[in-house]
């Protein structure tokens, strides 16, 4: 919610005024500059040279992810509903950026 206010100017009281697909759009239109671009970046990354110079926390980030996927692969998946994955992100983004 914070990094769509970021971008957008849009604040996290506005957005619960948006149905789910005009939230999602907005999500996945974030750039680098923002908390969650930063998180995907870190998740993503696969360059060994780049690795070496992640900090600590950057690591727990992607490892945390990587653990999350593959047990995910295991499952076959979850199941869940786009808003089950939507309540999930919010809290986990409450979590980290308080």
């Amino acid at each position: 919610m914070q990094s769509v206010a970021k971008q957008y100017g849009l604040l996290p009281s506005a957005q619960e005024e948006l149905s789910y697909p005009e939230w999602l759009l907005l999500v996945s239109g974030l750039m680098e500059d923002t908390p969650l671009g930063q998180i995907v970046l870190i998740r993503k990354e696969e360059d060994k040279d780049r690795l070496k110079h992640f900090t600590q926390h950057e690591h727990h980030i992607r490892n945390e992810w990587r653990n999350f996927r593959a047990k995910q692969k295991l499952s076959g998946g979850t199941g869940k509903k786009p808003e089950d994955y939507a309540a999930n992100f919010e809290k986990m983004f409450a979590k980290i950026f308080g």
